[in-house]
């Protein structure tokens, strides 16, 4: 959707081969989504990525009545069930005819291991200025109310996110003392976690999640581009409790977190928002996982890279 970083984090090892050969047989065997036809596209693979990920590479291709395109193609065998995984969620949410706060990415065809895309000219919302980072954090707030409010499809579940934070426990003690932090950052950040440990765990439905809307998966578009802010990248979308998305939120800078958190209270419409008991555990379990998911930033991801500092602004509050 855009460009990566000049400061790349470091990937795990690629299980699966991205090449020029492997794209173009993609391109060949690609099935158009429902009223997209496969014949307007105007082909012009690239020699070379536009970007990689954790779990994609991102090739262009072409364009479709303009619209630049990217492949998605998986470059870990793990990765396939994810990007399965996001083609079912979207097309689900396209389905259901709502507005949503934010927009979503558009899915042109789909390949075994691979998606193709619309390419969102713009920068994520981790490299925009501040400002403009605090009015994306309201829209992900009403965005992420919306989502959790609707219909919930049957997806594998994702064994890390919207789970109780027991089951990540000891994942965060390793973290934790793998991050380095100075010893009142350590100490916050111990206190947090077991704050969400100890509020009442989710006894709610289990709601439709994103999975990781931290503010790298939020495009901000170029001032010039008629697109919207989109929430992409949902291969870690899943059902559960509501806490680990509200921790993606409070990664993305807002005036004040408690105010964002009120503001999707006042946007979501899931049974027992407005029990101030459930509420108020859910909080804690949600400063819990955004310092868990901000300490995976800070271990993953250089301090000059904007997410290295989203992870560690957080960590310093």
């Amino acid at each position: 959707m855009t460009g990566t970083p000049d400061i790349a984090p470091v990937l795990p090892p690629a299980d699966l081969p991205v090449d020029l050969r492997r794209v173009e047989l993609l391109c060949a065997w690609l099935r158009p989504e429902e009223g997209v036809e496969l014949e307007r596209i105007s082909w012009a693979i690239g020699k070379r990525p536009r970007g990689e990920g954790w779990d994609n590479v991102l090739w262009p291709i072409g364009t479709l009545d303009g619209a630049p395109l990217v492949l998605r193609i998986a470059r870990r065998r793990i990765s396939r069930e994810l990007l399965g995984r996001e083609v079912t969620v979207l097309r689900r949410l396209r389905g259901l005819g709502t507005t949503l706060p934010m927009d979503l990415p558009r899915v042109i065809a789909t390949a075994e291991d691979a998606v193709a895309v619309e390419w969102i000219d713009g920068v994520t919302a981790a490299e925009s200025d501040v400002a403009r980072q605090e009015e994306v954090a309201e829209d992900l707030a009403r965005m992420l109310a919306t989502i959790h409010s609707g219909p919930a499809p049957e997806v594998v579940r994702n064994p890390v996110r919207g789970v109780p934070l027991v089951h990540r426990a000891e994942f965060f003690a390793a973290d934790l003392e793998r991050a380095g932090l100075d010893e009142d950052a350590a100490r916050r950040a111990a206190r947090t976690w077991q704050a969400g440990i100890d509020a009442e765990e989710w006894q709610g439905r289990e709601l439709l999640l994103h999975g990781d809307p931290h503010p790298g998966n939020v495009v901000v578009p170029s001032p010039t581009s008629a697109a919207a802010v989109t929430l992409i990248d949902w291969g870690d979308t899943t059902r559960g409790d509501p806490a680990s998305d509200l921790g993606g939120l409070l990664l993305h800078p807002s005036a004040s977190s408690a105010g964002l958190l009120d503001l999707y209270r006042a946007s979501a419409a899931w049974t027992g928002i407005e029990d101030d008991a459930i509420w108020e555990a859910l909080q804690a379990r949600a400063r819990a996982w955004a310092t868990r998911m901000a300490l995976g930033l800070v271990l993953v991801y250089p301090e000059e890279h904007p997410l290295g500092r989203t992870g560690r602004r957080l960590l310093a509050s």
